[in-house]
């Protein structure tokens, strides 16, 4: 096996690892969201404190958010690794975590990062329409 045979074979199993991750993040983004579907029916049928049904919506949101965001950070060395299984050289098998280490990055562009996540339709839906849904609520009692 040659030195780009074995490489490509790293890369190929790194791909691997890493997609299986990726989707497993997907599947966790959608247990916050039906957690959160959850909570805003388990309130709407009792409402003492409507107020914790937008703050709850709110957190689960956000943390929705922050999942997608680590998610996308496989998203970047997913690419990276096809398009090195594409190159002609390959030299950065199992580079995930450096990667993630040479991008640096301050506070603000972390927080810009999560809001960047925040706002995707694929993470906007369902907390929006459940925030919409607990203002509603507070609002109208």
């Amino acid at each position: 096996m040659t030195s780009k045979n074995a490489k490509n074979e790293q890369l190929i199993v790194e791909w691997s690892t890493l997609q299986n991750q990726f989707d497993a993040f997907e599947k966790l983004s959608l247990v916050i969201k039906l957690v959160a579907i959850l909570v805003t029916c388990l309130f709407a049928l009792d409402i003492k404190h409507p107020e914790i049904l937008l703050m709850v919506n709110a957190i689960l949101w956000g943390q929705d958010a922050i999942w997608k965001t680590f998610q996308s950070r496989f998203a970047d060395r997913l690419l990276k690794i096809e398009s090195e299984l594409n190159s002609e050289s390959s030299d950065a098998a199992i580079q995930f975590n450096t990667a993630w280490e040479d991008k640096h990055r301050s506070t603000f562009s972390l927080l810009s990062e999560y809001l960047t996540h925040l706002v995707k339709p694929t993470v906007v839906y369902p907390h929006f329409v459940l925030l919409s849904l607990a203002c509603y609520i507070v609002f109208s009692s």
